[in-house]
C-alpha cells in the first residue's frame, strides 16, 4: 500500500533521527600551542553524512590562533575553518574514520592560523554521523521526484535544527561562564569591602586612643 507523500516525509524524518550513530555537543579547553583531536567512525560500505560545527566560547579573546580541520582516514583535510572565524559549520558525505582537530596557535611551519599567544581558549564543538535513511519500498508514480525532494529538504531541516540546538548549548555554556565570573567578582568585592571596613575600624580605634592619650598628657601639664 502506497503512503501519502507527507506521511512518507514524516516517516523518513523519524528514521533520520533514530539512525544517528554519533551525536552531541561538547566543549574543550585547548592550551596555547596545542592541538586536540577527536575521532568518529562512519559505517563502512555506505555514504553517511558527517556534519557538525564549532564555536569559540571566549568572546573576549581573538579567534586568530584557532583552526579547526576535519581529516578523513588518509589524514587528508576534507574541511577546514575559515581564518579568523569565531564559528563555523561543516557537512560532508563519506565512510570510515574521521578526525576533527582543533589547534590553538600555529604548529611548526604551519601558517594556517596565527602564532600562539600564550592564551588558552575554550572551544565548543559538535560532530554527528548520520547513516543514510533506507528508501521507502514500493515507490512508483509521478510523485517520486517530489517525495525525494521533500525528503532531502527534511534532512537539511533536521541538520539545521541540530546546529541550532548546539549553539543554544554554547550560549548556555557562555552564560554559566559569565555567572561564575560574576559570582567570583561579587565575592571579591564583598571581601575587599569587609577588609576595608575592618581597616577603617582599626584606624578609628587607633585615633581615639591617640587623642585620649594626648588629652591626658595635656591635663597633667
Amino acid at each position: 500500500m502506497r503512503l501519502p507523500i507527507i506521511l512518507q516525509v514524516f516517516l523518513v524524518a523519524f528514521l533520520h533521527g533514530c539512525h544517528k550513530a554519533v551525536e552531541g555537543a561538547f566543549s574543550a579547553t585547548v592550551e596555547s600551542g596545542e592541538e586536540h583531536c577527536y575521532n568518529v567512525i562512519a559505517p563502512a560500505g555506505v555514504q553517511s553524512t558527517i556534519h557538525g560545527n564549532f564555536d569559540i566560547l571566549d568572546d573576549n579573546e581573538s579567534p586568530d590562533p584557532i583552526g579547526v580541520v576535519l581529516y578523513d582516514s588518509r589524514m587528508t583535510p576534507v574541511w577546514r575553518s575559515e581564518r579568523d572565524a569565531q564559528e563555523g559549520t561543516f557537512s560532508i558525505t563519506g565512510e570510515g574514520k574521521y578526525e576533527l582537530c582543533i589547534q590553538n596557535g600555529s604548529m611548526g611551519n604551519d601558517d594556517y592560523v596565527a602564532a600562539k599567544d600564550g592564551i588558552d581558549r575554550e572551544v565548543g564543538f559538535a560532530i554527528r554521523v548520520v547513516p543514510p535513511v533506507r528508501g521507502i519500498e514500493g515507490e512508483a508514480g509521478p510523485d517520486d521526484r517530489l517525495t525525494s525532494h521533500l525528503i532531502e529538504l527534511s534532512e537539511k531541516l533536521i541538520e539545521g535544527l541540530d546546529t541550532m540546538t548546539d549553539h543554544q548549548e554554547y550560549m548556555r555554556e557562555r552564560e554559566n561562564r559569565h555567572t561564575v565570573l560574576a559570582d567570583s567578582t561579587f565575592n571579591r568585592v564583598v571581601q575587599w569591602t569587609i577588609l576595608e571596613a575592618i581597616v577603617l575600624i582599626l584606624i578609628s580605634f587607633g585615633q581615639v586612643l591617640y587623642l585620649k592619650k594626648f588629652f591626658e598628657q595635656r591635663r597633667y601639664l
